[in-house]
């Protein structure tokens, strides 16, 4: 009985009607899917055009910010520089003399802090009497000037560090629980000069910025510790450590979108946080939407049914009872011929039919990769140069005549590699330490041809080993340079080099294979630099166009060839190759072959 039941099971699962009803369900589940998935991603799309503005505002003023704090700093630089009064200062005077100096440094320091609105207070601090002489804007009130002054006087005291100073930036100090950026300078031995701004003075122009009812605007470290709104911050949960130039989406149980930019004088960040709830008011309430939606889906799923059920499942029903009485060999009870069923009659007339037609089509597609599959074996056939394949038996034909059984070895096994990597050169990328491990091998078989007269030397960073390079491209330039410019006369020497090198637009990878052979002739630079071929008439020296054509046709003219002659003689080829494409088809080889492990 159970084996019944498990067969009844089977036979369910095997029905046009449960097929019917998984398709159904198959396309009204992934359209729900698409539903929420749209509501999903149009709150994103609305997220990120938010941020994209506000940060554009948050930039522009934290560029004004930065503006009015290097003014700030050029006025102190200038002061240092050309006020004679400085550095009189640091010397031994007579007191009437000092304390003129020190009134009129006062005024001077009062007339010019009227010209920089943001500037809380200017300072001259002696470290010789400890004096500090100040001017005020008329924003601090009296308690927070002295707490300033006691602040700047206890980190100028002694010998203050260039970390006390702020070295090239504004530093931020926390005081009495206010936040401030200072600016302090050196100006003589015993002289420093300095500015200091509240960071609630930097922020008005942000103000202006319609974050909401909830939202705000605030300096932050750049560590993520905020200036201001702390209590907000911290209830919140929202977290300003963040990228700069990037936005976040964070905190609980309101959440904020999180928006900053860094400022270049300083080591602190403007951010602003507009609440989650105001990005989205404006959208439509799709959630509901949704709801209605999946309702009148799944309310659909039974009239789908029984539509299908009375224009397919029927007339099969009734085309199956017929071939069950034909199988039991009754000729009679065919279905009546209907609009319903006329489509399953013709299904009948040409099931054989179509049969037919699919044995010849699969015919012919089998012939068809056959065909294909011999044509790529003959063009990894007609890749091997058979002049070199002829040279390289002749060489181990040598040795075996002189019994030189270790290069014989070394010899097999340079050809093995050289082969195995000409076979799997029909791919369009490798990394370049495979190409120049392949180089070394290419060389090494040449200097056993030629033993005592060529020579090399491979000068790659092994950080570049992993780019992704086309195949066999160093190959043959360096193929062209033993075949036509070595000589058995004298040595001849081989360097490949590669590096990075800074373009105008991009980085890229510049590969260089020189000779000491005796150099491209001025007709040859002539045609390369035209980009015309040098192929002869017999199809000789067609390596190094085909080498351009592969190269355009793999990096859309973004990679290049340059040709020239050294000073000292011999031939120079430069291969250009976009650091990017390089770096994404090495990553995509690096993932076949993990894939194939």
């Amino acid at each position: 009985m159970g084996r019944t039941m498990n067969r009844g099971g089977g036979r369910l699962r095997h029905t046009i009607r449960f097929k019917l009803i998984i398709g159904v369900v198959a396309i009204l589940v992934p359209l729900i899917g698409l539903l929420n998935f749209n509501q999903y991603y149009a709150a994103q799309v609305v997220r990120k055009q938010v941020a994209v503005s506000n940060q554009s505002y948050t930039t522009l003023y934290m560029n004004q910010i930065d503006g009015q704090l290097w003014e700030i700093d050029s006025f102190l630089i200038r002061m240092i520089v050309s006020d004679s009064n400085l550095a009189m200062m640091d010397k031994q005077l007579e007191e009437e003399e000092y304390e003129r100096l020190k009134v009129q440094l006062s005024r001077q320091l009062t007339n010019e802090i009227t010209r920089y609105a943001p500037v809380d207070g200017f300072l001259i601090y002696s470290a010789l009497d400890s004096g500090l002489i100040e001017a005020f804007s008329s924003r601090p009130p009296y308690p927070e000037r002295q707490a300033v002054g006691e602040e700047i006087v206890h980190m100028l005291s002694g010998s203050p560090a260039q970390s006390q100073l702020g070295g090239r930036h504004w530093q931020v100090r926390e005081i009495n629980g206010s936040y401030y950026m200072l600016r302090l300078l050196r100006a003589e031995a015993n002289i420093y000069v300095g500015a200091w701004v509240k960071a609630d003075s930097l922020l008005v122009p942000l103000k202006l910025i319609d974050l909401g009812e909830s939202g705000f605007s605030l300096f932050a470290t750049k560590a993520g510790e905020p200036m201001m709104h702390s209590a907000a911050v911290r209830d919140n949960g929202i977290d300003l450590s963040f990228a700069s130039g990037g936005y976040s989406l964070s905190g609980s149980p309101e959440r904020y979108l999180t928006v900053g930019e860094l400022s270049r004088q300083g080591d602190f960040r403007l951010v602003a946080l507009i609440p989650e709830q105001r990005i989205l008011k404006s959208l439509f309430d799709l959630r509901q939407w949704n709801t209605v939606v999946s309702a009148g889906s799944i309310l659909l799923l039974p009239l789908s049914l029984i539509l299908l059920r009375r224009t397919i499942m029927l007339p099969i029903r009734r085309l199956l009872s017929a071939m069950k009485r034909i199988g039991e060999g009754h000729m009679q009870g065919i279905p009546e011929t209907s609009s319903t069923t006329e489509e399953f009659r013709v299904v009948n007339d040409n099931f054989n039919r179509m049969l037919n037609q699919i044995g010849e089509l699969k015919i012919h597609v089998y012939e068809e990769q056959l065909s294909k599959q011999k044509v790529e074996l003959r063009q990894l056939q007609t890749s091997i140069n058979p002049h070199f394949y002829l040279n390289s038996l002749n060489i181990l034909h040598s040795l075996a005549i002189v019994r030189d059984y270790e290069l014989i070895q070394e010899m097999s096994r340079c050809l093995v590699d050289y082969f195995r990597y000409i076979f799997r050169s029909h791919i369009s990328f490798v990394s370049l330490g495979d190409e120049l491990m392949h180089m070394r091998n290419y060389i090494r078989i040449q200097e056993l041809r030629f033993p005592d007269l060529l020579s090399s030397d491979i000068e790659v960073p092994p950080y570049l080993f992993g780019l992704g390079v086309p195949p066999l491209v160093i190959q043959t330039f360096v193929e062209n340079a033993i075949k036509h410019a070595f000589s058995v006369e004298k040595p001849f020497a081989l360097t490949i080099r590669g590096k990075l090198e800074s373009g105008e637009g991009e980085p890229y990878v510049q590969l260089v294979i020189e000779d000491t052979g005796i150099g491209f002739s001025v007709e040859v630079l002539a045609a390369l630099s035209e980009g015309a071929s040098l192929e002869r008439e017999d199809g000789s020296r067609h390596g190094i166009w085909n080498a351009r054509r592969r190269l355009e046709l793999l990096y859309g003219g973004a990679a290049s060839l340059r040709f020239s002659n050294r000073e000292v003689g011999g031939a120079r080829v430069e291969i250009l190759l976009p650091m990017r494409k390089c770096l994404e088809e090495g990553e995509d080889n690096d993932a076949e072959i993990a894939h194939r492990r």
